[in-house]
């Protein structure tokens, strides 16, 4: 057996602990608007000091930090700012399950669950990273999706209303199917043609450019059945730091009766009856 080295022994004998727990990813899916319960559940809750719940792709920024016996809201991402808490702050039997209220799909992603434990020794703490203790995903299904049927030649209006009480940095009107996708994209207050998909240059605008009690509905117009399909609308509000997607609206495009071939055939028809008239005037 090789000896240790006494660096190493001291590095072990720690203060603070992070607990190492293989975390199998679990998938949970919730309707926009639901609160959640992403449970994760520590192996001992005597010695807790500190619960740490993440998504990676927020960065630094935790989804909420508890230490100190209290929220920590320094380096918490905006967009979870009174909107989440612990299940149970005394941690009872471990448990340190995250409460995440009124979920938008905005709030896609995976989240782990991190505890750092206290350990009574004597020697100075090592910083060790820790694997997460609980692995989350959670899909957000997005509003439901309404429907709207217009005529060809029609001006629509497809209603979509962002939260008016948050200051709305950018909007997003787009198509999935589509490439590029957007439908309508307003940012530093004008329309952005340059990502525009060009079926719908100079046909859409805004109903209200100043956007007056959240109002980010789309105005299209001279609609023909090539516009059929699912629009959503998004938009970044500042205070979150993030897209929010407000309503999906699937619109069906009709051709009216004898719009189209209706009356051409029945011109057509007369030419060709007249036609006839006049070849059996002739015999």
């Amino acid at each position: 057996m090789f000896p240790v080295p006494a660096s190493l022994c001291s590095t072990l004998l720690i203060v603070g602990v992070f607990v190492f727990v293989s975390a199998d990813q679990k998938i949970i899916t919730a309707a926009s608007g639901q609160n959640v319960t992403l449970t994760c559940r520590a192996p001992n809750s005597n010695n807790i000091i500190v619960v740490e719940w993440s998504r990676a792709d927020l960065e630094t920024e935790y989804v909420l930090l508890y230490r100190n016996e209290q929220l920590d809201p320094e380096n918490q991402h905006p967009s979870f700012k009174n909107r989440v808490d612990l299940q149970d702050r005394q941690m009872k039997d471990g448990d340190v399950s995250l409460i995440l209220k009124n979920v938008t799909t905005a709030d896609n992603g995976t989240y782990e669950c991190r505890i750092f434990m206290r350990e009574r020794q004597r020697r100075k703490r090592a910083h060790l990273k820790t694997d997460p203790i609980s692995s989350i995903y959670l899909r957000v299904d997005p509003p439901d999706q309404k429907s709207v049927t217009a005529e060809s030649g029609q001006n629509v209006t497809l209603i979509c209303r962002a939260p008016n009480n948050k200051k709305i940095i950018t909007v997003e009107w787009q198509r999935p199917d589509l490439h590029p996708k957007y439908v309508l994209l307003f940012r530093n207050r004008h329309i952005d043609p340059e990502n525009q998909h060009p079926s719908f240059v100079n046909r859409v605008d805004l109903q209200d450019k100043q956007m007056k009690d959240g109002d980010v509905s789309l105005i299209l117009k001279n609609v023909t059945s090539v516009d059929t399909g699912t629009y959503e609308c998004r938009v970044f509000l500042e205070e979150t730091r993030s897209l929010q997607s407000i309503t999906n609206i699937n619109l069906h495009v009709v051709v009216p009766p004898g719009q189209t071939g209706g009356a051409v055939g029945l011109k057509v028809d007369l030419a060709v009856l007249g036609l006839l008239f006049g070849v059996a005037f002739e015999f």
